[in-house]
């Protein structure tokens, strides 16, 4: 039998199977409650351009919380830096620092780079789509995606069995080209090919 421990929010009463995601909430979510919601234009050291920030509301957090794509890039990010997180929660432990207070104190520290990740993943993806949506082929593969998806197929069904129909469209990416540089130095120089 699986149980599971669940954390609700006490304000709103959504709720999380991690401690730390709950108390992510609340600190991302809830502590804005109280403070104006305005824009304001910041000024960066390029005179020319101006980048315009807005408060996000509980919707916008609610929906990318929610939303499978961030997630997954959020948690990869954390992967990523999970070496240099534990690195500082251990060195507070060793100065005698409370654990949960370590905890919190290592993520402070080093949110900053679980950020760059998940932004790098993003823009990545981003970059990605950008050269892709005008091509024919990229529509037609996410024109079936979205009909197997508006059918009911699972996401990730759906991608597995959109990328076994349209796979043999990329076989001319994979040929063999005589122009093609092999590294010789990294080949097996006493191996049996």
């Amino acid at each position: 039998m699986n149980t599971f421990k669940s954390y609700p929010c006490s304000l709103c009463g959504r709720t999380f199977s991690r401690k730390y995601d709950l108390e992510r909430h609340e600190r991302h979510v809830h502590s804005k409650e109280s403070e104006e919601e305005e824009e304001e234009v910041v000024d960066s050291d390029d005179k020319d351009s101006e980048v315009e920030e807005r408060e996000v509301s509980d919707e916008d957090n609610d929906e990318l919380e929610d939303n499978e794509a961030y997630r997954e890039w959020y948690e990869g990010a954390k992967e990523a830096t999970e070496d240099m997180r534990r690195e500082k929660y251990e060195k507070y432990i060793k100065d005698g620092m409370d654990p949960e207070m370590a905890r919190e104190k290592a993520y402070l520290k080093t949110v900053w780079a679980v950020k760059r990740d998940f932004f790098d993943q993003y823009s990545t993806f981003l970059r990605s789509h950008a050269r892709l949506k005008d091509e024919d082929v990229y529509t037609e593969i996410t024109d079936d995606l979205e009909e197997k998806m508006e059918k009911g197929v699972e996401v990730d069904k759906a991608v597995k069995r959109t990328m076994a129909k349209h796979r043999s469209k990329f076989d001319g990416l994979f040929q063999y080209d005589e122009d093609d540089d092999v590294d010789e130095s990294a080949t097996d120089e006493g191996g049996d090919d």
